[in-house]
């Protein structure tokens, strides 16, 4: 259950690649006033209403719009999936920045859901986002601080949520995050996008970067299997055709195409893409 909270915030302080998180915003909440929206974010929409902020700064066009939107729907889609399959499980969304995954696939109010991320950027979920109540949590901490696990009890299945957070790590940072999550939980999932080092690089010369002030990391794996070598439970289960999904019927027939032709062509794959794991 959701109680909705009032007023309008007169700022928005947030620098770097904390900033970024208002694209994100800005994208689902586009997305949302298309005649056929991919994710339907209504709140992420009321959100941005109410920021004072001028997101027109970020000139998003509609493939960078449809492109996050699709990205959270297929990680919604498989989160859905695994709840449905692993009703005693916990959910902890890492770097969960302004996302509203939580309202969206909207769990019973018994599930533990964990949203993590930094003191100030929980801060601003607590004044912007609607309140929830049962087992629904928010956690102010930063994932590559060592202790961040402590208050939350493993010896269970774990769902591990962490969409646009691995470019922002380095790689020992990322790695070690991998290794403490996994050796407290016995088995689940994790959902993420990944990217090459050249996708990174470019993403680094990029008007995101250029915007924000953004600094991304210098790693990345043209292969989501090199990511099993960070831990030895750790198995690549699959990664989305796009192209497949459902609801981009109300796309553009040339965003459709290239879409398709990213399916195809492994090149383009390996700069980003989304994956699934398990462990």
């Amino acid at each position: 259950m959701a109680a909705s909270r009032r007023g309008r915030r007169n700022d928005v302080e947030l620098q770097g690649s904390q900033l970024t998180l208002l694209i994100t915003l800005y994208a689902k909440a586009l997305d949302n006033r298309t005649a056929k929206p991919l994710l339907r974010d209504e709140l992420a929409d009321e959100v941005v209403r109410r920021i004072d902020y001028d997101f027109s700064r970020f000139q998003l066009n509609a493939g960078q719009i449809s492109g996050l939107a699709l990205r959270a729907k297929v990680l919604d889609d498989w989160a859905r999936e695994w709840l449905a399959q692993h009703p005693d499980t916990i959910v902890l969304h890492l770097g969960c920045g302004l996302d509203t995954r939580v309202f969206r696939i909207n769990p019973r109010s018994d599930l533990d859901w964990i949203d993590i991320d930094y003191p100030d950027v929980i801060q601003l979920r607590r004044e912007l986002l609607p309140e929830r109540y049962g087992s629904y949590r928010m956690l102010a901490m930063d994932v590559s601080d060592p202790d961040w696990l402590a208050p939350i009890a493993g010896g269970r299945p774990a769902l591990i949520i962490s969409e646009g957070l691995f470019p922002y790590l380095s790689e020992s940072a990322a790695r070690a995050l991998v290794q403490r999550v996994i050796d407290r939980f016995p088995r689940g999932q994790w959902l993420c996008d990944i990217y090459s080092r050249l996708a990174l690089r470019l993403l680094q010369r990029s008007w995101v970067a250029r915007s924000t002030g953004a600094r991304f990391g210098d790693w990345g794996f043209d292969d989501p299997r090199e990511m099993e070598e960070w831990h030895p439970r750790l198995a690549f289960v699959d990664e989305p055709r796009l192209h497949e999904r459902a609801g981009l019927a109300g796309l553009p027939a040339g965003q459709r195409w290239l879409y398709s032709v990213y399916d195809r062509w492994a090149w383009l794959r390996r700069l980003g893409r989304l994956a699934r794991y398990r462990f």
